[in-house]
């Protein structure tokens, strides 16, 4: 049927193609074309949810409630020819009507029961919680997609330039939806004389009873298959990257015959989550592979899937080797897009206050006055392991002033040129010249031949010193620094 279905499509995709090099009415044409692309694509877009039915079982006992069972989590995985998904999450209570629309990266709260969605790559994650209570409940979660269509990765570039204009625009986005059921069952404690019912016969008995027609639960059955839920895991050397794989059409407690068959990716740790395969591996080594998954089901039927990981080279990051109070400073992590994980880049302080953060992208920070002196941590991580160096950055104090320049303008007058480092707001940046005797001499700064370099923060001030005795003079700022001394004397 799949190969017979991507026959379709690219018989389509061809005839499309020539549609547009041959017609006599190429804007007619190209609306047939683009038609029948977008059909045909839309045809292979459809969502896949893991579980039916997430439930929740409780015990009431007096005056407290014991949860006994709880599937907190559903994956939601498209299916097709489709590209950056837009997921919306409307969740409705059955008994009341009331309900709440989220999107992707959202919770929403709907009675006593709280959603948190999460997208991860293309697929989307679904949490729920439950504030305990006496009644039970029942819950219907809808999810609307809408995505690009794309064209598969085969096509020749020649008619790929021609088709990929008629799938894009907001006009030619998709649209599948699904459903799942979320349900709250509250049971009153059995009396020592009646034995409590199995778990599996007291969900479905009161579920049934408490909510009849309402339940509507999707056929466990089906076609055996394997549906990951990131087609491409991003990574990078030595970081623990993972997948999720949804089966279908089996059981991973009772139908399968032995143990997933993992291949083409190297060691691979393979745990059971469900009816879901999680697989975690690390990489030693830039590049890409691709794994390839097997089952075998007791009455002999296999279904495999593969998902490729590419592994990016960690770059280094931009930050500066020191930093001086009141500069803002750039700060790039240079973190590549990884899946399944949030980059994270912080910059502590001696004492472990984060002082600055960003989710892998370039951040700004100015350290104070009170900062001068002490030493600061960039680190980066994935999720909650640190990867690369952690680099230690002092912020210092600025360079103390320096006399650059002294001419001789005649016997007892002097043109003296002194360099100082700050912010050009700071007042106690600049400097004044400091004679010594002050009795020596007069000193007049020449305000307008003053100059600031805003790059490197750099200020020349130039002095006339008059001098009647020899003496020695010194750049004083207003933070307490100088100059080494330089002496003057009169022919």
């Amino acid at each position: 049927m799949m190969r017979r279905g991507g026959l379709e499509l690219y018989f389509v995709l061809y005839l499309a193609a020539l549609m547009l090099l041959l017609s006599d009415s190429p804007k007619r044409e190209t609306e047939l074309a683009s038609t029948a692309i977008r059909s045909l694509v839309a045809s292979t877009f459809t969502l896949v949810v893991e579980k039916p039915t997430l439930l929740c079982r409780a015990i009431v006992d007096g005056d407290s409630i014991k949860i006994v069972h709880f599937d907190s989590l559903n994956t939601i995985v498209p299916t097709g020819l489709v590209d950056s998904l837009r997921y919306t999450i409307t969740v409705t209570d059955q008994a009341t009507g009331a309900e709440e629309t989220s999107t992707a990266d959202g919770s929403l709260k709907v009675g006593n029961v709280r959603l948190q969605a999460r997208q991860v790559g293309q697929a989307l994650r679904i949490h729920w919680q439950i504030t305990p209570h006496r009644q039970s409940q029942l819950y219907r979660v809808r999810i609307i997609a809408r995505a690009q269509p794309q064209l598969p990765t085969t096509i020749p570039a020649q008619q790929r330039h021609q088709l990929e204009p008629l799938l894009a625009g907001a006009d030619n986005l998709l649209g599948s939806e699904a459903t799942f059921l979320v349900g709250y069952l509250a049971e009153e404690r059995a009396q020592p004389q009646q034995p409590l019912p199995s778990l599996d016969s007291a969900l479905e008995s009161r579920i049934r009873s408490l909510f009849a027609q309402q339940l509507q639960l999707q056929p466990s059955g089906g076609t055996f298959s394997i549906v990951p839920e990131l087609p491409v895991v991003e990574t990078i050397p030595f970081l623990t990257w993972e997948n999720r794989l949804a089966v279908y059409g089996a059981s991973l407690e009772r139908d399968i015959a032995q143990a997933p068959i993992v291949t083409g990716i190297g060691n691979v740790v393979v745990t059971i989550e469900g009816n879901a395969l999680h697989l975690r591996g690390v990489t030693t080594q830039p590049g890409s592979a691709q794994a390839r998954i097997r089952l075998v089901r007791r009455d002999g039927t296999e279904s495999s899937a593969s998902f490729t990981v590419v592994s990016t080279p960690l770059q280094a990051p931009s930050v500066p080797s020191v930093m001086y109070p009141g500069i803002e400073y750039r700060f790039e992590p240079n973190l590549p897009q990884l899946s399944g994980t949030t980059p994270r880049a912080v910059l502590r302080d001696e004492s472990g206050t984060i002082r600055a953060s960003s989710n892998g992208q370039p951040f700004s920070f100015t350290a104070s006055i009170a900062d001068t002196g002490r030493r600061f941590l960039f680190e980066r991580y994935a999720g909650t392991e640190r990867i690369g160096q952690t680099i230690a950055i002092f912020c210092e104090m600025f360079p103390q002033p320096e006399i650059v320049s002294i001419r001789r303008e005649s016997e007892r007058l002097y043109h003296v040129v002194t360099r100082s480092y700050g912010l050009a707001s700071d007042s106690r940046a600049r400097v004044r010249l400091e004679l010594e005797p002050s009795s020596a001499g007069r000193v007049q700064e020449l305000y307008g031949d003053q100059s600031f370099d805003t790059e490197n923060h750099v200020r020349l001030q130039h002095f006339r010193v008059q001098l009647q005795a020899t003496a020695s003079i010194r750049a004083l700022n207003g933070y307490g620094q100088r100059s080494p001394a330089r002496e003057l004397s009169p022919r």
